[in-house]
């Protein structure tokens, strides 16, 4: 009975961390951390593929003499920085792989589902 009750506040304690945590991001990150709900739980995302799915959704803007790449590198940078987004694999100092722990994955599929930030086909 303790488990069960403990498990539950567990839960609505780390939802309520999470939140807080992405009501404090800024505008240009939020779509960014929520777009990795589109991935599968445990799933090791690469770096490269992912700044060119950010890219193609828009979610990164222009900066005179910065390339785009190097825009949302550094956007990636901050998500880590703040814990949101773990690096699995860095080669040379840079970031090549990475994924969301599942707490944080869960908050970004119920936010993006809340929000219609992303659009789930159902077969």
């Amino acid at each position: 009975q303790v488990a069960n009750n403990l498990g539950t506040h567990i839960h609505n304690d780390s939802r309520a961390i999470v939140d807080q945590s992405y009501h404090v991001l800024p505008c240009h990150l939020k779509s960014c951390f929520l777009y990795f709900g589109a991935f599968l739980e445990d799933r090791v995302i690469d770096i490269s593929r992912l700044i060119r799915l950010w890219i193609s959704e828009s979610f990164i803007k222009s900066s005179e003499g910065r390339r785009l790449e190097d825009i949302a590198e550094g956007y990636l940078e901050n998500l880590i920085g703040r814990n949101l987004v773990m690096v699995t694999q860095r080669s040379d100092g840079m970031v090549k792989a990475c994924r969301l722990h599942d707490v944080l994955l869960d908050f970004c599929k119920e936010r993006a589902d809340e929000e219609n930030f992303l659009l789930w086909i159902k077969r």
